[in-house]
Formats: C-alpha cells, sequence, structure tokens
C-alpha cells in the first residue's frame, strides 16, 4: 500500500489538472502551428514539449510516495562471561575450572540461537569489553583481577549492531549472566539490575567448597585496618582468619609493613564456621603510604594458596593540629594571631575566643560545624585540641577545675602558650593555679609589673637552635652581637617573670631586665609547655610588610604552635602545594578524593590558586582533574577522579599561584588489592539469585541451565519499516529539461522552423 502526497501542501488533483491543461494547450498550439509539417516531424516535437512541461509540474509540485514494508527481525540475546581470576578455580575433585565450563556452555548455547536470535558477547572482570564474535571466546583466560557485575550490566544494555548503532532495549530479548556471583567492586549491582529494562537470566557457576569432604583451608576472610594511622600513636590492625577442617592445627599469624614482619602471633584453628580475630597493635614510625599484610603460612594440604594473606593500605600521617586561642581583651594582638596566622596557615584549625565584657565572647574559627561560643568546661571538648594559647585573660575567668582538664590535657601530649600581657602570667593571678604550676617560669604575684620600653628578644644559645627559631634566628640578636638581618620591629614591652624553673629552657630573654626570661618552655608529662611575655608580635608583621621586606611573623608562629604541638616541622615562607588523597586504598570502582594544601609566597594558604590534578593509571594513560577550594582552613583545595581499572594510580598536583607554577610530590594510590579474587571463592548464588528476581528473570546452575535456553521467545518479530521516495530529483531533472528544449530547438532548425 503507497499514497502519493505533495510537499508543499497541494493536492494530487490540483497537480493532474495543471499538467493536463498544459499538455492540451500545447496540443492545440502545434497542431496549428506545424500542421504543415508531417505527423512523425510535429508529434516528435510535441512529445519533447509535453516531457518538458511534466518535469516543470513535478519541479514545482515535488511529489512524494509513501509506503510501508514488513521486516522479519532477530532480536538480541547479550550473554555476559565472567573472566576474573576467581573463575580460574575447579570445584571439588573436578579437573575443569570454572571458567571452561562457562566458556563451553556460552559456545554451546550460541551455535543454538544464532538462527533465531542476533548474540552478542561481552567478556567482563574489573571491566567490560564487547567481543565481535563467539569465535573470541578461544583466547579468552580467567585472570581479571576484579569483578565488577555493575559494569557487566551496564555493558549489557549498550550492545549495538554492526553499524555501530546501539541496541534499543527493547530489542533485547534477554541478558545471560554467566558467573561464580563474586563481585567486589565499590558499585551495587542491585541498583541497576532493578532498572535494566530489560530480562536479566543469571547462571551460577561453581560450589561452595566446604561441601568438598578432601577440601583443606586457611583464610584472611577479613581485615580491619584504619585508613588512616596517626604517627607514633598506637594504631591497631585486626584480621579474621578461618579455616576448613584443619582443627587444632597450631599457625602462625604474620603482620607485614611493606613487607617486613613487624608482629607475630600464634593461633590454634578451631572448627567452628566464622574467622577468629587476631588483633595486632604498633605505632607507625614514618609518615607515608604503607602497605600491611597479614598472612598465615600455608600449610601442606592446602589446596589454594592465594587467599592465606590479605593486604590493606594506610596513610601513615602527622595527626592534625587544632588551636584553642583565648583572650580575655580585645586587643591588636588577638587580631594579628587570629587574622594574620591561624586563619592563614592551611594546616591548622583553629578557634579563637576574645572575650567582649565578662564571660562574653565573640568566635571566629574555621571548622566546620563547631558551635563552641564560650571557655569549653569538660573534658569531651577540651580533649579535642592540640595547643592553648592563652593571651590577656585573668585567672578568674578560668575556673580550677578546668584548669586541671586542661592541665590533663596537656600531660596527655597537647601543648600550652601563655602570652604576656596586663591580665596574664603574675598580673591575672595565675601564681599557685594549677595552670601556673606547669607553667616554665616564676610567675610572681598580681604586682609584678609589666617592662614598658621598646626591645628586641636575645636569643640564648638553645633558643638558636630551637626549632621554634629554625630559619629566622638571624633576625634577633645574641648575646655574639646583633641580629644579622636587619628590619626587625622590637616588641613594646613584656610582662616581667621572676625567672625561669629549674626544668625550663629559657629561648630569649630581655636585655632591659638583667636577661630576664621572655620566652621559656619546658617539658610536662608527655606534653610541654611554654611562656611568651611579649604581646606585640603583630609589629614583625606590619612593619616589615609595609617597607616591603620579608617578615618572621608567620614562621615565628607557625613553627612556636607545631613545637607546642609536637611537631618539629619548619615553616617555609614560599609558594607550594601538598598533594594528598583521603586513603592509600580504594576498592574497585570507587572514588578517588583528591585533597591539596597551597600555599603562596608568604606561606600563606591562598584561595585564589588554579589547580589541577594529574592522574597517571597502570596503563601509562593520564587524566586531568581541576581541584577548587573547599571549606575550612585557607588554602584547601579538593577533587574526585574515577578509576577505570585495578592497580596503581599516581597523582601529581600543580597549582599556578599568581604567576608562578609550584608542583608537588608524587602521591600513589592502590586500587584493589592482590588477590582480591581469592578473598571469596565460594558461589554466591544468594547474590545471583536476587539479581536475576530484580530485573525480572530467573536464576540457574550451569549444570541445570540447559532448559534456559527454552524459556526465551524464538519468534521473530515484524516490524513495518516506512519509506518515502521523491518523484523528483531537482539538479537531474533541470538537467532533463535543458536537454529536452535543445533537443527541440535542434529539430525545429532542421526542419527549418522558426
Amino acid at each position: 500500500m503507497f499514497e502519493i502526497t505533495l510537499e508543499h501542501g497541494a493536492t494530487l488533483g490540483t497537480m493532474l489538472s495543471v499538467a493536463a491543461a498544459a499538455v492540451l494547450l500545447a496540443g492545440v498550439f502545434y497542431w496549428r502551428a506545424f500542421g504543415a509539417l508531417r505527423p512523425g516531424q510535429w508529434q516528435t516535437l510535441f512529445v519533447l514539449r509535453v516531457l518538458a512541461i511534466l518535469i516543470v509540474v513535478l519541479l514545482l509540485f515535488r511529489p512524494v510516495v509513501s509506503y510501508y514494508r514488513e521486516l522479519e527481525e532477530k532480536r538480541a540475546v547479550v550473554f555476559l562471561l565472567d573472566t576474573s581470576a576467581s573463575m580460574g578455580i575447579a570445584d571439588g575433585t573436578s579437573e575443569v575450572s570454572r571458567f571452561e565450563q562457562a566458556r563451553q556452555q556460552v559456545a554451546e548455547w550460541w551455535a543454538e540461537l544464532r538462527d533465531d536470535f542476533d548474540p552478542h558477547l561481552v567478556a567482563f572482570a574489573e571491566r567490560a569489553r564487547p567481543l565481535e564474535d563467539v569465535s573470541q571466546l578461544a583466547a579468552l583466560a580467567a585472570d581479571g583481577r576484579a569483578t565488577s557485575l555493575s559494569r557487566a550490566l551496564v555493558a549489557a544494555v549498550k550492545v549495538t549492531d554492526p553499524e555501530g548503532k546501539p541496541i534499543p532495549r527493547k530489542r533485547i530479548e534477554a541478558v545471560i549472566l554467566v558467573s561464580d556471583g563474586i563481585h567486589n567492586s565499590a558499585r551495587d549491582p542491585r541498583e541497576l539490575a532493578g532498572r535494566m529494562g530489560t530480562v536479566v537470566y543469571t547462571v551460577g557457576v561453581g560450589a561452595s567448597l566446604r561441601s568438598d569432604v578432601s577440601y583443606r583451608d586457611i583464610q584472611l576472610v577479613g581485615m580491619e585496618c584504619p585508613e588512616r594511622l596517626m604517627l607514633n600513636n598506637m594504631a591497631r590492625i585486626t584480621a579474621s582468619v578461618e579455616a576448613v577442617a584443619l582443627d587444632g592445627r597450631v599457625v602462625q599469624v604474620l603482620l607485614k609493613e611493606d613487607g617486613q614482619t613487624i608482629g607475630e602471633q600464634e593461633l590454634t584453628l578451631d572448627g567452628v564456621e566464622g574467622g577468629q580475630q587476631v588483633t595486632f597493635e604498633f605505632r607507625p614510625t614514618a609518615t607515608g603510604r604503607h602497605t600491611y599484610e597479614v598472612e598465615v603460612p600455608a600449610v601442606a594440604e592446602e589446596k589454594i594458596e592465594e587467599n592465606n594473606a590479605r593486604q590493606a593500605v594506610a596513610l601513615v600521617v602527622e595527626p592534625g593540629i587544632r588551636v584553642l586561642y583565648i583572650e580575655g581583651t580585645l586587643r591588636a594582638e588577638f587580631g594579628a594571631l587570629a587574622d594574620r596566622f591561624l586563619a592563614k596557615d592551611p594546616d591548622l584549625e583553629f578557634c579563637a575566643l576574645v572575650q567582649t565584657r565578662p564571660n562574653h565572647f565573640l568566635r571566629r574559627t574555621n571548622i566546620e560545624g563547631l558551635e563552641m561560643v564560650a571557655i569549653p568546661t569538660d573534658a569531651e571538648t577540651i580533649n579535642t585540641f592540640d595547643v592553648f594559647i592563652i593571651g590577656d585573660l585573668d585567672s578568674s575567668y578560668l575556673r580550677p577545675e578546668v584548669q586541671r582538664l586542661i592541665v590533663q590535657r596537656i600531660r596527655a601530649g597537647a601543648g600550652l602558650i601563655m602570652l604576656g600581657g596586663y591580665h596574664s602570667l603574675g598580673p591575672g593571678g595565675y601564681g599557685g593555679t594549677p595552670i601556673g604550676d606547669i607553667l616554665p617560669v616564676l610567675l610572681g604575684d598580681r604586682q609584678v609589673g609589666q617592662v614598658t620600653d621598646s626591645f628586641l628578644p636575645q636569643l640564648t644559645p638553645e633558643g638558636v637552635r630551637h626549632p621554634v627559631f629554625a630559619n629566622i634566628a638571624p633576625f634577633f640578636p645574641t648575646s655574639a652581637g646583633g641580629p644579622e638581618r636587619e628590619g626587625l620591629p622590637p616588641l613594646e614591652g613584656a610582662t616581667r617573670v621572676e625567672g625561669a624553673k629549674p626544668a625550663a629552657s629559657v629561648l630569649a630573654t630581655c636585655p632591659l631586665e638583667g636577661d630576664m626570661p621572655v620566652m621559656a618552655v619546658q617539658p610536662v608529662g608527655r606534653g610541654r609547655t611554654a611562656v611568651f611575655c611579649g604581646d606585640t608580635t603583630r609589629n614583625w608583621q606590619q612593619g616589615p610588610r609595609a617597607m616591603g621586606q620579608e617578615s618572621p611573623f608567620l614562621q615565628f608562629w607557625g613553627q612556636f604552635v607545631r613545637w607546642a604541638a609536637g611537631r618539629g616541622t619548619a615553616v617555609e615562607a614560599e609558594a607550594g602545594v601538598v598533594a594528598s588523597t583521603d586513603k592509600g586504598y580504594y576498592e574497585p570502582d570507587e572514588p578517588i578524593r583528591i585533597s591539596a594544601v597551597v600555599r603562596d609566597e608568604r606561606g600563606e594558604g591562598t584561595a585564589g590558586a588554579a589547580v589541577v590534578a594529574q592522574v597517571r593509571g597502570p596503563s601509562g594513560r593520564s587524566a586531568s582533574v581541576q581541584l577548587t577550594a573547599v571549606p575550612g582552613p585557607a588554602g584547601h583545595y579538593g577533587g574526585t577522579f574515577e578509576p577505570d581499572s585495578p592497580g596503581t594510580y599516581q597523582i601529581l598536583v600543580e597549582a599556578k599561584v599568581d604567576s608562578k607554577t609550584v608542583r608537588s610530590e608524587e602521591v600513589a594510590v592502590e586500587v584493589g588489592r592482590p588477590n582480591l579474587e581469592f578473598e571469596k571463592l565460594d558461589l554466591d548464588e544468594e547474590r545471583l539469585a536476587e539479581l536475576a528476581e530484580l530485573a525480572g528473570g530467573r536464576y540457574f546452575h550451569i549444570t541445570t541451565a540447559s532448559r534456559l535456553i527454552d524459556e526465551l521467545d524464538r519468534t521473530q518479530r515484524k516490524r513495518r519499516q516506512y519509506h518515502q521516495r521523491p518523484l523528483f530529483s531537482p539538479p537531474w531533472f533541470w538537467a532533463l529539461f535543458v536537454g529536452l528544449l535543445t533537443t527541440e530547438w535542434i529539430l525545429r532548425r532542421r526542419f527549418q522552423l522558426r
């Protein structure tokens, strides 16, 4: 059945009427004008003119013929074949691996279905790869490092026809997933199965190894290792060991760090189903990415040794530094420390409280979600801080029980810095208080007074060598003479103290007061305390900066706080970037979270940099990830990268700060553990049955799956295909029109007509 329509909307009758009228007029004209010619001559001229008229009519009305054709269409069947390493084992006494069974079954089904269906094949492990033909089955091997059932399901609905066009889901009769059901990637395949839009049948290959009476095995079935470990802090790694048919056997369980054994325990295996817990405690001694492995040496009877060890990658980092800064009065030094130091140092989280009226405080902080608006009075909150800075705050605002909580935190490893002021140290009544008792100087009473003349602190020999003055000692005078680097403004005075305690180290003195300690430190339990009698270090930042000179302000306070927190890291006043990730090991399909800390040429954290991470994968290909500023301390950036396969990924971060480009050291992370495929080896029929149910299909074991293809509808669908064919072709028709007129003109000349 067909119909003819006109492209410009006129009716077919109109076109035929116009054509008939034109032909009739041409006929009358030729009969009257050329009646003297022989009939054959004028009829030839008439036919040429009629053909020219018809071409013009077709070009004007542009008719199109439309019709339908019925096509028989084969529906697609998509086979998903698991090629992960766990498919390479043979169950029980069978010598045939799971993969060989699956490959043979898929080949048989392909041969049986290809006459009635359009079969497609996708091989998958950590990634999914469509194959062009069943002949490629022979080249496959069970060697995948991980299994992602999610990627397999996604690939099933993306298969293409021979022309490379995606096959619509409504044309897919079924997806047949052949696997042992082991899934060890991050994305949950159940989320996809329920919205596939096509039926999925699952075919299980393998068995529960426990059902084999000859099976003997020791397996690491679990390992709890924190993703981040704190340097020199107690760390705990717990492993779960499960044995099959080895009751009473005594084995050694080893803990290794980067291949070196750092712990060993003896374990007597039981016959109870479920893992036995083994816990190791140790202190990491080096920062960076470390691989921790728990291993049980194989026994002679074991058939599979790859599951006797389990690994985890952890990042050993220095603990983050949290600072609580309390000021009793709204003085200029508070603004300098809070705004020009604490808020600029990207390594610090801080809460700065300044008293605006008795027991009412104004807060500045970069800690997300912190709701503290007054001096904390509970141990839980106090213990979250690593460094306490107490400014011009009278002791009456720190109740004795609160002071004792702070002292307990100091003894446990935190640091305390007390600054000079009219209401601190001796004048603030700290003599004889819990805090005063742990300070490194003799405070005196409230009438001890102030030094009101300006001076530069004079470093002692111990002060020159101390970490607080690393790289900045030349700015200060010593007993040997004046400063090597001129230009540092003096302090505008200091709070008097009566001297240093026996356990104290004096780092700087006031030459105006007979070498009175201006800065002294001492250990207290596992922590440390310091007194700095000055309160105008803001001059060190403002004066040199205004003159375009280098200032030690940020380095002094950065190194002072790091020393108080138990870190000896020197602060460099230069642009730089430090890259990190939130952990060292990621599950397959899990995004890698990349972080960077960027400093400008003054050593301050900056939010105005252009930051890009270059990620090089195990294949050697590189990808760029744009990092953006994140809430929190200044200079922090973040972004995510999605790895496409297991292996080691190298990350290098570049930051453009003003006109300078700086690069970080490379950071390496691992996606997927070695032997990940052997951590679980039993056929997971429950998972496969659930996936099939969610997708409207059924689950079969491979031994009974021959009847699966009987459930497929072999009826080939008929599809009506709509076609349109234009009854005109403008370029050719115009050429023909010109040819007809030219021929007519030549004949008329030959017939001696005008």
